[in-house]
Order: structure tokens, then C-alpha cells, then sequence
């Protein structure tokens, strides 16, 4: 009888704790990652403004190989968008919002399941004789179940972006120095 005191005792805790931590999550998620690209800007943003090539490199695909993807444009320009639907990632929507030439481009996504918009969005500003690129996230963690979420996926989505800008520079390196 002691013991089973002692179990639910721990359970109790680790689901106060857990509480707390859900509880405590910011209302606006905010991940940000960034890598130096040895290449200037204008062999970055093709990869970044272009849906076919943005899945070469940024590891949805990767996580989800037997995704099926549909692409409503073959240059990248405000309203061009992909729709994927995979067995691991759902289905999902993804639109450019805004673009600037060899500088920025944001995108809006949607998650079958999730409530809301969520943004993304990659900045390249010169540094030395490369380009920064920096790649943001940015939505909201409505209620609890949001916050809860944000708790399990935040750290594998900001380990997705860090993964994804290092493929990135290596594919972008390679293009000008094979």
C-alpha cells in the first residue's frame, strides 16, 4: 500500500510540474536560427524563394519522405504556394506573403489540425564576403492545447531549422565551389 502512496504521489508531481511548464509557455512562439553562406545573396534566394527547391534542402522532406506535394507556381513571387500532404507531417499549406529580391521572403502556413496562421520567414543581409540567412518562425500557442504543444515541438522544430540552414549552406558552397 506504501508503495502505491509513493507511485501516485510521483505521478501527482510530475503532472503538477508538467502544468506548470505548459502553463508558463509564451503566448507568441518565437524561434529564430542563423548561419553564415560563404556566396552572395543572389545564390541564396533562389533556394529559399522556391518551393522545389526549399524541399531539396529544408528537411520536411527528410522527415517525411513519402510526402506528396503540389506546387501552384514555377517562379516564386507573392501568392505562390505549396500544399504537402505526408503520413508523418499531415497536411499543410505554405504561401509566400512577402518578397524582396536577394533580401527577405515570408511565408504564411497553415496545419490541418492547428488553429491559426504561423509565419516563417528568411532574412539575407551581407556579412563579410558571405550572406547571413537567417530563418524565423513566428505564430501563436493559443490555450493550453497550443502551449502544449509548443512544449514538445518547439525544440524539434528549432533543431529542424538549425539541421535545415546547415544543408542549405552546404548546398549553396557546393553549387559555386564543386
Amino acid at each position: 500500500m506504501k508503495t502505491l502512496k509513493i507511485i501516485g504521489m510521483v505521478v501527482f508531481a510530475i503532472v503538477v510540474i508538467l502544468t506548470i511548464v505548459i502553463v508558463m509557455q509564451p503566448e507568441k512562439a518565437h524561434i529564430e536560427k542563423s548561419i553564415v553562406i560563404n556566396a552572395p545573396a543572389a545564390s541564396i534566394f533562389p533556394e529559399v524563394s522556391n518551393y522545389k527547391n526549399f524541399n531539396v534542402w529544408s528537411g520536411w522532406t527528410k522527415m517525411d519522405p513519402k510526402v506528396s506535394e503540389t506546387f501552384d507556381r514555377t517562379r516564386a513571387n507573392v501568392s505562390s504556394k505549396m500544399v504537402w500532404e505526408g503520413s508523418e507531417t499531415g497536411p499543410r499549406l505554405q504561401r509566400i506573403e512577402e518578397i524582396e529580391e536577394n533580401k527577405r521572403v515570408k511565408c504564411a502556413m497553415t496545419f490541418a489540425g492547428y488553429d491559426g496562421i504561423f509565419y516563417s520567414e528568411f532574412r539575407l543581409t551581407p556579412e563579410g564576403n558571405g550572406t547571413r540567412v537567417t530563418w524565423t518562425y513566428d505564430g501563436e500557442n493559443t490555450g493550453l492545447k497550443g502551449k502544449a504543444i509548443w512544449v514538445f515541438a518547439g525544440g524539434m522544430l528549432a533543431s529542424h531549422y538549425s539541421h535545415g540552414l546547415k544543408d542549405l549552406k552546404k548546398l549553396v558552397e557546393d553549387k559555386i565551389d564543386p
